[in-house]
């Protein structure tokens, strides 16, 4: 078992509970951001397995992705927006700077999915992808479209 892991999440959450307790508009409900933070992690894990990445650095990432979204409430520029949360996430984790440094790129990042960047940075945006378009969002952007057809036919899915 991945404990860590787990009492990450469990802090994950109680930033989400706590930021679901503020009165500001939110593109998506403090719920989808639980959901999404989950299941991009296990995606992430998984793709990090099969790609011969660090598995627990590409579960945090995907994790962590979205931060910047869960502080401002909105969806526009949350991938740069993060930096500052997921720096002060990383502050309490034990792991090398290059690896925290990795982890935040990769949030800052995350949403070039036009743009390829380092295998991290390619988990996280391929994660993110793929679990919204199996959360049945409908996936219109011409890149988008590339990206999650490329990624399911890596995993033997189309």
């Amino acid at each position: 078992m991945k404990w860590e892991f787990i009492y990450d999440l469990k802090n994950i959450f109680s930033i989400l509970d706590d930021l679901e307790m503020q009165t500001i508009e939110r593109d998506y409900p403090i719920i989808w951001e639980k959901v999404h933070a989950v299941s991009c992690a296990q995606i992430g894990r998984m793709l990090a397995e099969k790609r011969g990445v660090n598995v627990d650095e590409a579960a945090l990432a995907c994790a962590l992705h979205d931060i910047g979204r869960w502080v401002t409430g909105r969806q526009n520029e949350h991938a740069p927006k993060g930096e500052e949360p997921v720096r002060r996430f990383l502050t309490q984790k034990i792991g090398s700077k290059e690896a925290k440094e990795q982890i935040v790129q990769a949030v800052i990042n995350h949403s070039k999915k036009h743009e390829i960047g380092t295998p991290l940075e390619e988990i996280v945006k391929d994660a993110d992808i793929l679990d919204c378009h199996w959360h049945g969002e409908d996936i219109i952007k011409p890149f988008h479209i590339t990206r999650l057809k490329a990624a399911l036919e890596e995993l033997g899915r189309i």
